[in-house]
């Protein structure tokens, strides 16, 4: 807040990125703003957006700039694309002309790389081609954009693609596949259940049934899964928001609530039975270490964070408790949560 209050000279700020710079900090601001009726936060986020998109404008295209959500070019649009102002609209506009032209065309359809210079396609949500889509997706409708949402609705269609396969629906971790690296993923980061998150909304924009057909057959996926049971080592290894049991578990509260099947529920409070099993107690309170099985202790320290640490497991067990005493518990209290988290 200190720094957003003295407004920092854009062209000292070092990094743009949603999880690792000022973008993300921006969405912080307005959530808390919206929440706590904060008005120096709004005004703090408001001009951060602002210099954010003075950056965009009146840069070149960075040919080694990631094109991803979590560091690169979607995520820095999915931020601007929260301000109403005219800056940041033209730069979201500037970061989607820089998107549709880093797709890159194969034989399964388009992609997009982490770099041009990325030995290998991420199809996932963090890293590729379902998070930058749905970056598009978003700024051909807030945009009113029909190009950006047709490349983002193609790059749908190379996913549904891949997912086909005569054992039932895979996404491939990476093209070609990664030695020693598993061949599907399942969480927020490169499985179903941040992918969904494109296919849904892609089905509020562009009504056509092949997107909740999709939506269904990632729930289905994750069902025989077998998750989150440790199959063999290195499997479901992971109980966060990113990566592991959190995050499917947020996918299925929002699918009971948009929905009602009351099977969901039921399924997001085995895997929360799960989670509260491996808490670690302290005495400071509670938190949770993820595994890393090929290290010597394989638990890794307890981390305090949304996507890897307590606060993103605690927000969705929270959440899980107040959806049984009323299922209309908003999604997302006062827009604080962004839907693609």
């Amino acid at each position: 807040m200190h720094l957003a209050r003295q407004g920092p000279d854009v062209e000292t700020m070092p990094d743009d990125g949603l999880f690792t710079g000022w973008a993300g900090i921006v969405v912080a601001l307005r959530a808390w703003a919206g929440v706590a009726g904060d008005v120096d936060a709004s005004r703090a986020a408001a001009l951060v957006s602002a210099q954010i998109a003075d950056r965009v404008l009146h840069a070149q295209a960075d040919p080694t700039r990631c094109t991803d959500v979590i560091s690169g070019y979607a995520g820095t649009l999915l931020a601007l694309l929260g301000d109403d102002s005219d800056r940041a609209i033209a730069a979201a506009g500037t970061l989607a002309d820089r998107l549709v032209q880093r797709a890159e065309s194969g034989p399964d359809g388009l992609h997009w790389r982490m770099t041009r210079e990325w030995g290998y396609l991420m199809p996932g949500f963090s890293h590729g081609t379902a998070g930058v889509a749905y970056a598009l997706a978003g700024a051909g409708r807030r945009l009113h954009r029909p190009d950006a949402l047709e490349v983002a609705v193609q790059a749908g269609d190379t996913l549904l693609g891949l997912g086909r396969t005569p054992v039932g629906w895979a996404l491939p971790l990476a093209i070609p596949p990664r030695p020693n690296a598993p061949p599907v993923n399942f969480g927020w980061c490169h499985g179903l259940a941040g992918t969904a998150r494109l296919f849904l909304l892609l089905d509020a924009i562009d009504r056509q049934t092949r997107w909740q057909d999709a939506v269904d057959a990632c729930l289905r996926a994750l069902a025989d899964s077998g998750l989150p049971a440790r199959l063999y080592p290195g499997f479901w290894d992971n109980v966060a928001r990113c990566c592991g049991t959190a995050g499917v578990g947020r996918l299925l509260l929002d699918r009971y609530q948009a929905g009602g099947n009351a099977d969901l529920l039921d399924w997001a409070d085995a895997l929360a039975a799960d989670v509260v099993k491996r808490a670690i107690i302290t005495p400071q309170g509670i938190t949770w270490s993820n595994t890393e099985h090929t290290r010597t202790p394989p638990e890794l320290p307890p981390e305090p964070g949304l996507m890897q640490g307590a606060a993103g497991i605690a927000g969705w067990l929270a959440r899980l408790h107040a959806l049984h005493t009323d299922r209309h518990t908003p999604a997302a209290p006062l827009g604080m949560v962004p839907s693609w988290l």
